[in-house]
């Protein structure tokens, strides 16, 4: 007899076809899609992607099928409770799941109503999302800081399974919330591997001296494309650098193009602006390298998709994805040592075709065995199971 799938109500602050707001929604609409036929998975979002653009061809406050999930597009994201309500007033949900840890109306205020009762006790999953690594924390810290102490103090956070992606995150939630916080190490899932070849497209022709470099991330802090940029000043050859993605902070924004303008005329810039993810891997194949000295990333869904594009990669060591050299796929390295990335960007601008293809080849084919994800999906599987089964958590 088959098991009974478990009834998982999603809350998230942005849900497909939503894209700027980036890694968040991409883990979710991944994990959606690879484990959609084991569990019933109902999602409430709100009705506009990050920054308030309108998401297309959707209906407001009513419940309609988006991929393998019951999606509910709340008009009111001050105000997600309807949806909720209306999910466990029709019993489909065993598990609430939040895709945020600070998210002020798709987590705080539904656990604020759990708290005092006025939402049916369910079992409750919170995903951090890297929201407690200390490149996250760094942004707004002293707010942040403040909302940690009060949530520890009034217990908001009692009684929740919490989802770390890494033996990392799993040590930040501990040290939070404490050494007795109910941890389940569960991975991110990288999109689904395709279901036939569609082919690989055309590679680059690498020159010697030349070098042609994708930056794709949100243009924030946290993604620290004004440190790439600082980078490439004491680089010689010609270096082009694209930096894809929406910004959120027009004073960051504006110091990133002033430092790609005091760049020497040999390095070109420019800011093309955002991407659907159904173009990223496509686009990234264009190019000969993937720049992203990150502040911190739970996963990296634009690293995954650059490797899997046969896109060598250059990043920090604050990103699961570590061990590159050892693979043949690109660098890690850490943000302390500047002259490290600068040494592997000068490599990279001097190296000729046949070496950079047996480079681009590696990271294709790591790119490749990283996206199967049995494990993960396995790990998932069994937090959610254990979640949803009586007594499985608090």
């Amino acid at each position: 007899m088959a098991e009974a799938r478990p009834r998982v109500l999603v809350l998230s602050d942005h849900y497909l076809p939503a894209f700027r707001a980036g890694g968040p929604v991409r883990s979710l609409a991944n994990l959606v899609e690879r484990l959609g036929d084991r569990v019933d998975f109902h999602v409430v979002t709100r009705l506009h992607d990050f920054g308030g653009a309108p998401l297309p061809g959707v209906r407001a406050d009513a419940w309609q099928p988006v991929g393998r999930a019951q999606v509910y597009y709340a008009s009111r994201p001050s105000s997600p409770s309807g949806g909720v309500r209306a999910a466990l007033g029709a019993g489909a949900c065993d598990v609430l799941y939040f895709n945020s840890l600070f998210s002020p109306h798709f987590t705080l205020r539904p656990l604020l109503l759990r708290r005092l009762g006025r939402l049916p006790p369910r079992p409750v999953v919170v995903a951090p999302r890297g929201e407690l690594y200390p490149g996250a924390l760094a942004q707004k810290r002293a707010k942040k800081l403040a909302f940690l102490a009060a949530a520890r103090l009034a217990g908001l956070y009692r009684g929740v399974t919490w989802q770390a992606t890494s033996a990392d995150e799993a040590e930040q939630v501990r040290r939070w919330f404490g050494a007795g916080a109910r941890v389940v190490r569960a991975g991110n899932l990288g999109a689904p591997p395709p279901a036939h070849a569609a082919g690989v497209p055309p590679r680059p022709a690498k020159h010697p001296g030349r070098l042609k470099i994708a930056f794709l991330s949100r243009i924030a802090p946290k993604k620290n494309l004004a440190g790439a940029l600082e980078l490439l000043a004491g680089v010689d050859g010609e270096v082009e650098l694209d930096a894809w993605g929406p910004h959120e902070d027009p004073a960051y924004l504006a110091r990133c193009r002033a430092a790609a303008a005091a760049l020497p005329p040999q390095v070109r810039v420019r800011f093309p602006g955002e991407v659907e993810h159904a173009g990223v891997e496509r686009l990234l194949a264009g190019y000969h390298l993937f720049l992203l000295p990150t502040q911190g990333e739970n996963f990296g869904h634009a690293i995954a998709e650059a490797l899997r594009a046969g896109v060598p990669v250059l990043i920090s060591d604050r990103t699961p994805w570590r061990g590159l050299v050892a693979r043949g796929a690109g660098w890690d390295l850490p943000l302390e040592r500047p002259d490290e990335f600068r040494r592997v960007l000068r490599e990279c601008v001097a190296m000729d075709g046949a070496a950079w293809s047996a480079l681009a080849e590696g990271a294709r084919r790591y790119g490749v065995e990283a996206a199967s994800g049995a494990e993960t999906e396995d790990a998932l599987l069994r937090l959610f199971r254990g979640a949803a089964a009586p007594g499985g958590a608090p």
